[in-house]
C-alpha cells in the first residue's frame, strides 16, 4: 500500500478534519474523508462557516495537498455544526465515474457536475437522463429565478468534481419538485 491511500484511509479511520486543496482550479475545501480508492476522493464538505454543504467527489489526481492539524483547520473545526447523510454516504459507489454519477443521481435525486477544466465556476445541477461509458445527458435545473429546464450532453472525461446534498442544490431541488 502507497503513502498516499495508507494516508487517506487513517484520516478516514480516524475521523480528522482536513483541508483539500486543488491548485489547478484554486479550491480549498474543509470536511472529513469518507471514502477514498485509488481514482476518487469522497468528501463530506463543510464550508468556511462550518455549515454541512453535503458531499464532494474529486478525482485524486485533480488533489495537490491535504493538509490537517492546523490552527485555520482546527478552528474552523470547532465552529462545525456536525451533520451527516451517513446512510447517503454510505451508499455512494466510487469504483467509477459512471458508479458515482448514478448513485449520487439515485441517492440525491440531482447531481451538481463541474467541468473546471474548461471553466472553473461552471457546474451544471440536474438530473440524469441517459449515460452511456464517455457521454452524459443531463436534465439541468435553472436558476430559482427562472426555473428554466434544458438538457444538455458532455463527456465523462471532462468532469472533474461532482457535488450533491449542499445548501444551494437542495434548495433547487425543493424549488422544482414543488413547481412540477
Amino acid at each position: 500500500m502507497n503513502l498516499q491511500i495508507k494516508t487517506l484511509n487513517k484520516l478516514q479511520k480516524e475521523n480528522v478534519f482536513v483541508d483539500v486543496f486543488t491548485d489547478m482550479f484554486n479550491e480549498s475545501l474543509y470536511g472529513y474523508i469518507r471514502k477514498s480508492n485509488n481514482d476518487f476522493l469522497l468528501l463530506e464538505y463543510y464550508n468556511d462557516n462550518g455549515l454541512y454543504n453535503g458531499i464532494i467527489v474529486l478525482r485524486l489526481s485533480d488533489i495537490t495537498r491535504i493538509k490537517w492539524d492546523n490552527n485555520d483547520i482546527n478552528s474552523t473545526q470547532k465552529l462545525i455544526s456536525k451533520h451527516s447523510d451517513e446512510k447517503k454516504i454510505t451508499a455512494i459507489k466510487i469504483d467509477s465515474i459512471q458508479d458515482i454519477l448514478k448513485s449520487i443521481n439515485m441517492i440525491f435525486k440531482y447531481v451538481c457536475i463541474h467541468i473546471q477544466d474548461i471553466d472553473d465556476g461552471m457546474c451544471i445541477i440536474g438530473e440524469i437522463e441517459e449515460m452511456d461509458k464517455s457521454t452524459l445527458i443531463v436534465k439541468e435545473f435553472g436558476t430559482r429565478a427562472t426555473l428554466d429546464r434544458g438538457r444538455i450532453m458532455i463527456s465523462l472525461d471532462d468532469i472533474t468534481r461532482i457535488d450533491a446534498g449542499g445548501i444551494y442544490e437542495t434548495g433547487l431541488l425543493k424549488t422544482f419538485k414543488k413547481s412540477s
